[in-house]
């Protein structure tokens, strides 16, 4: 990568601090016939950001790091898609398993999000896809710490507003 590359990808990488420490939720309709609910919440940190990436925090504070193409693709694309998510479709894929589909440039980003401890819900993976699947949630918050309820997302949030951020 030249400067050039490297300063705006590390610029990239610091907006994507805006989002450590916030809430979602995505409510939607499981695609039975019962019209039941679900609804599945997770956190966005600077830690599920680097399990995404082919490198450590450490890494990028020493400035050890080589992006590899997936590596540049979720620091370009992770901001705008988070801010798109008024745009996703969700595909219900089991009790707290769900794929979020939000458009992103010329594709979709893929997020899997899933169950992987007790109580324990997470993005596993980000990627590019070339469709969507699923349909439109029924409603997408984020965690306001304050008021002990959820917000509209992203229309209510608010960059560096203490109330969403869970050690605001």
């Amino acid at each position: 990568m030249s400067n050039f590359e490297l300063k705006d990808f590390e610029q990239k990488m610091n907006e994507l601090l805006d989002f450590d420490g916030i809430v979602l939720a995505v409510w939607g309709m499981k695609p039975n016939h019962n019209k039941e609910k679900f609804a599945v919440s997770f956190d966005i940190g600077i830690d599920l950001i680097f399990d995404l990436l082919s490198f450590t925090e450490y890494d990028f504070e020493e400035k050890t790091y080589e992006p590899n193409v997936s590596d540049i693709f979720i620091v370009n694309t992770f901001y705008e898609c988070l801010m798109n998510f008024s745009d996703m479709t969700v595909e219900y894929v089991g009790e707290n398993e769900i794929n979020i589909y939000v458009p992103v440039r010329d594709a979709y980003a893929q997020l899997e999000i899933r169950d992987i401890e007790y109580l324990t819900v997470t993005v596993t993976s980000y990627k590019k896809v070339a469709f969507c699947k699923g349909e439109k949630p029924v409603k997408i918050g984020i965690y306001d710490f304050d008021a002990m309820r959820y917000e509209k997302f992203p229309e209510n949030f608010v960059k560096g507003d203490s109330k969403f951020y869970c050690f605001g």
